[in-house]
Parts: C-alpha cells; structure tokens; sequence
C-alpha cells in the first residue's frame, strides 16, 4: 500500500491533472469590478465659483460666459468682476462697468453698488449717484457708506448733513468700519437739528421705506432698461498671472472685501459672514474699496491720531488684592434703542423697558456709550443677527427707531 501511495504522489500524468484543473479554477474565477469614475458635475454658474476658489480664473470666466450670455445675472456679476481684477482675462474696467451694468439693471444689488463706484472713479458721478443711491436703499452698506461721503462733501450731488449722517449711521450699523471712522467724526461736527433729521431718515431706510419725501436729495432712479448691446466677446488669458496665486479662502467674498479694505486704509468688515453667499450662486467677490475721490476729498478717512497713555509717577507699593475675573468679552449682537441726552436719562429708559418686558429682557444687560454730544442706549447679546431683530420688534422704545449692532 505504501508503495501504490508513493507512485501516485510521483506520477507526472497526475501532478499534471491536479494542475490542469488548478488552471481551471483560476480561469473561472471572476475578475474585480473597474472602480467606477466620478461623473463630473455639469456646468453651472456655481461650479465656476469653485473652479474660481481654485484658482482656475480661465475656467471659471469661461463656464460663466453661457451663462451670463444667456442672461443670469449672477454670471454677468461675476464676469464683471474678472474683468476688475485681471483674473482669467484682460484687465479692463470698462468691460467691467458693462457686465456689472447688465446685471445691475435686473436688479442685482452687489453689481448696482459696483456699478456705482466704478462710476464714480470714471468719474462719472451724475450716473454714479443714481446706481449709488438705488443700492443704498436698498440696504448695501457700502453704497451707503460712498454716498454718506458724497452728500457730506457735495461732490456729485448735493451737500446735506442729515443724508450723510443718515447714510452713515446705516453703514455703521451693518459693521462696515470706514462707516464707523467717518461717523463719529461726522457727530462732532452736525449741528442738532441736522442730526435729528438724519437719524429719522436712518430709522425710514431701517425699515425699507426709503428716504422720506421732505429729505429727497433729488437724484433720479437709474436707468432699469434693458441692456440691447451686444456683450463684449470674452478674451481670455492664455494661463493666469503668476504673481496673482490663489487659494479657496482667498477668493471667497470676504476675504477679499477684507483685502481690499486693508488697502484702502480700513479695517475688514466684523460681519464677513453675510458676504460669503449670492443668490444660489456666489460670486467671487464684491468690490469693497470706497473710491479713491471720496477718500482724497474727505477729512474722515486719515489716519486717526496716536495717543501716548498718561504718564504715572512712582507711587508708594500696596498690598496685592485679589481681583474678581473680568467679565467674559461679550460676542453676538446687541440693538440699539435710542441715543438721550445724558447716561442717567438712557439709564431710567432701560429700567423702565425691564420693568415692563421682564421676560424678554431677561439675560440681556444695557450698554450706554457716548456718541457725540449724547449717550446711546445698546442692550444685548443676541447669539444671532434674527434673534437681534426679532428683539428690536418687541423692544423698540416708542418711535426712537432700533438697529441691530454685530459686536464680535
């Protein structure tokens, strides 16, 4: 038996059947499936976006130009502002101001607030105003903040206090600091009456209801037709500008308003946040630099002065106290109630609004501040901007008008 096993484990035919259907078995064994490929997404004005955060400017105008060709205004936005900067073809702001044009005039209001400063460097200011003031009414801070300066120097239309303060003080509240610099300098120079009127055409663009009829600075509406020009053919650099590199954060809206405002002198805007979005699709960036006239004609935009802190002579070493922490830095937003004419009168105004709103007031505590020649009276935190106005709705103290502030 021993000698039948040894002659089957050594017969050849039978190693070379045994490998046979070794063969055999591979042969029919199933393959592994081919990973399958990631469908790319089909072109859309928001996949421009992100080829633009990427860095592929050329791709980007060029998945816009159907787009916008076709009349979205998004994409003629966002056109627009390849052309102002020499991102993915020429720089050439007379292109620039034509897209921002067609969009504007569907109603886009970056673009009409764009339009409007592009004109007003030109300068073409009679046009500059109209597209100016039509975004500010509309609620663009930085249109607002461009005509608060316009109606303060009476350059490109006319000179009056209460628009510019009011103009301002809409700008302040949105946290654009340019805005914030030129208001306080502008409070201590506005006669009272002039500052009332100013903060009743502030509480009217606050509610949506435009400029009062009294204070109209007779700027007529800018021209909504629509554009029949042909558009100017896109050209496209062949590969984009070395000395221009970019990266997700950087092209994204506030980054690059703070840029700009960094440039300009400012500071970025505390609420970049409301910037990031544009429709259901972002454009790359909105031009936040106010234009270089207004900051030349204006004293507000210098630089403020620097001040050395009180010199202390050498006092007599005493006993350390132990000190309760400081207060947590408060964040969110607060509203702002109303401006009295000392800390006492805003004090009572708080006292009695707790009284009578003890639960909505609970939690908030009030803020008075010196502003000009009054106090006004700030209440907070809200954790977010609804939450703000939703409390301006159930505080506001008779017609005082109620703003919501961020803080961050």
């Amino acid at each position: 038996m021993l000698l039948v096993l040894a002659l089957i484990a050594g017969d050849p035919a039978l190693a070379a059947r045994k490998k046979k259907k070794g063969k055999k078995g591979r042969a029919t064994r199933p393959a592994a499936a081919a990973p399958a490929r990631a469908t790319p997404p089909p072109p859309s004005v928001r996949q421009g976006v992100e080829l633009w955060r990427a860095g592929k400017w050329d791709d980007a105008v060029s998945m816009w130009q159907p787009f916008a060709e076709n009349g979205d205004a998004d994409a003629m936005f966002n056109l627009g502002q390849a052309y102002k900067l020499g991102r993915g073809v020429v720089l050439d702001k007379a292109i620039a101001r034509d897209w921002y044009r067609r969009a504007a005039v569907k109603g886009h209001l970056p673009a009409q607030a764009n339009l409007g400063i592009l004109l007003f460097q030109a300068p073409e200011k009679p046009e500059a105003v109209r597209w100016l003031k039509a975004a500010a009414d509309r609620g663009e801070m930085r249109a607002q903040y461009v005509l608060g300066i316009v109606h303060w120097n009476g350059d490109g239309a006319a000179k009056s206090m209460p628009l510019a303060y009011a103009y301002l003080v809409r700008a302040a509240a949105q946290g654009l600091p340019e805005a914030t610099k030129a208001l306080n300098e502008l409070s201590q120079a506005i006669q009272p009456l002039d500052r009332a009127n100013g903060w009743q055409i502030a509480t009217a663009l606050a509610s949506g209801s435009g400029v009062p009829a009294q204070f109209q600075p007779g700027i007529a509406p800018p021209p909504l037709n629509a554009v029949t020009t042909p558009p100017p053919p896109v050209q496209l650099l062949a590969s984009a500008p070395a000395s221009q590199p970019a990266t997700a954060g950087e092209t994204s809206t506030a980054a690059l308003n703070a840029a700009q405002l960094k440039a300009a002198g400012g500071e970025p805007p505390a609420n970049e946040d409301e910037a990031e979005e544009q429709g259901s699709a972002q454009p790359p960036a909105a031009d936040a630099a106010p234009p270089a006239t207004a900051r030349a004609a204006s004293p507000l935009l210098s630089a403020p002065t620097a001040t050395s802190a009180p010199v202390r002579t050498a006092e007599k070493p005493q006993p350390r106290k132990k000190l309760a922490p400081p207060p947590p830095k408060e964040t969110g937003w607060r509203i702002q109630l109303g401006t009295y004419p000392n800390q006492k009168t805003a004090m009572t105004a708080w006292k009695k609004l707790a009284a009578a709103n003890g639960r909505a007031t609970r939690g908030l505590r009030p803020v008075i501040g010196k502003f000009g020649g009054n106090y006004r009276l700030q209440v907070g935190p809200f954790p977010t901007r609804d939450e703000a106005r939703d409390g301006c709705k159930t505080l506001e103290i008779g017609k005082n008008g109620c703003f919501a502030l961020n803080i961050d």
